[in-house]
């Protein structure tokens, strides 16, 4: 058999075999304007969009006492399960943003948030009370709370646990740090 013959045979064996099919030219690339396959058409309709997570309501606001550009928003007064009271605010800078092109000396600087633990509580004005955060079997207190520097825009969630007031309360008033207290807050069941 001449040498042709055989590396034809070769190639024909080789490509009956192969699933994908053999070509004894090059294959070319697809086409660039080839749209992309489109799935069929659905019967069913489409879902609905899920809405975005709301940000939380804004039951009060306060300025910070040593500078207006600190706000203290209170988010949420709840009772929660064993007897606790969660309550949560964020604290954010609402100075202006750096402005490209302008003078470091007017760019806004960042406010340092300091405070003594006393200062954090809530009063029961039913029960004439006087509230501190809750500790852990450690003495250590249930709470994530931010002190330090915040830079112009950013902001900082901070929650902390107490012990709730009786189920007859319905009102409080709360004491975040260095900020006017927050009179008159509902408790959420």
């Amino acid at each position: 058999m001449p040498k042709e013959t055989t590396i034809s045979v070769a190639v024909a064996f080789l490509c009956a075999s192969s699933l994908m099919g053999c070509s004894r030219e090059p294959a070319s690339p697809p086409p660039q304007s080839a749209a992309p396959a489109q799935p069929a058409p659905s019967t069913q309709p489409p879902a609905p969009a899920r809405p975005a997570a709301a940000a939380p309501a804004v039951l009060a606001s306060a300025q910070f006492s040593a500078n207006p550009d600190l706000r203290c928003d209170l988010l949420e007064v709840k009772r929660v399960s064993g007897g606790a009271l969660m309550i949560q605010w964020r604290l954010t800078n609402t100075a202006g943003e750096q402005q490209p092109g302008s003078l470091a000396a007017s760019q806004p600087k960042p406010i340092y948030y300091n405070f003594e633990w006393d200062q954090l509580y809530y009063i029961d004005p039913a029960e004439n009370k006087k509230y501190s955060v809750l500790t852990d079997s450690e003495a250590k207190r249930i709470l994530e709370v931010f002190w330090g520097n915040l830079e112009a825009g950013q902001q900082r969630l901070n929650w902390a646990k107490f012990p709730a007031p009786p189920a007859t309360s319905t009102v409080i008033s709360i004491s975040i740090p260095r900020f006017a207290p927050f009179e008159d807050v509902p408790v959420s069941p």
